[in-house]
């Protein structure tokens, strides 16, 4: 009886002396690490963006800005109130939406206007917005990269093939060294968030 208590204490000592993380929490936890790093890049996307559209704004002289230039300065106001208190999808939405801002201020922009041809010079900038996107792209896929190697590390065999569709797209990402790539595999690795 003395034996069986004894081994019983002594069970329960190793037990928590070394606590087993369940394996999903592990996933789940890859996933918390991913929304993290997703949200530092698109926070610092709206910057970029922002500074971007501020610069442009600015270089227009005052007594030459028109509706064009008070449509850019509403997506900067908008853009440095998103980045102070809005979530990350509104981030995301706001950076995305920039396409759609120039296309808008094109057709508000006198031709032949100090402000439209000022304008019209500034957007040839957006090729150097798309390479620091790029850049913050890269920054992220090599943290994720490092991420998913790490978890892997602590999960046993048996999980990663239970979960083989998951760790295939995983891989899939891993392996993509093409920005454009990269949303449409991120979306799909998202897929699979809600089962953690």
């Amino acid at each position: 009886m003395r034996c069986l208590l004894l081994i019983s204490l002594a069970t329960l000592c190793l037990a928590s002396a070394s606590p087993v993380q369940p394996q999903n929490r592990i996933i789940a936890e890859f996933f918390g690490y991913f929304d993290t790093l997703r949200g530092i890049q698109f926070g610092n996307m709206l910057t970029i963006t922002i500074n971007f559209v501020g610069q442009i704004v600015e270089s227009v002289p005052e007594a030459e800005r028109g509706p064009a230039s008070a449509a850019l300065q509403a997506y900067v106001n908008r853009g440095r109130e998103l980045r102070q208190r809005g979530s990350v999808q509104e981030k995301f939405d706001h950076v995305k939406g920039l396409q759609e801002v120039f296309e808008n201020v094109q057709g508000q922009l006198v031709p032949s206007s100090l402000e439209a041809n000022v304008i019209g010079m500034s957007m040839l900038g957006l090729l150097g917005v798309a390479s620091e996107f790029a850049t913050e792209d890269e920054k992220v896929h090599a943290k994720f990269v490092d991420g998913a190697t790490k978890m892997k590390a602590k999960l046993t065999p048996e999980t990663i093939a239970r979960e083989r569709e998951l760790f295939g797209v995983i891989d899939e990402l891993i392996n993509s060294n093409k920005f454009y790539e990269h949303e449409p595999l991120i979306e799909r690795f998202l897929s699979f968030k809600n089962r953690y």
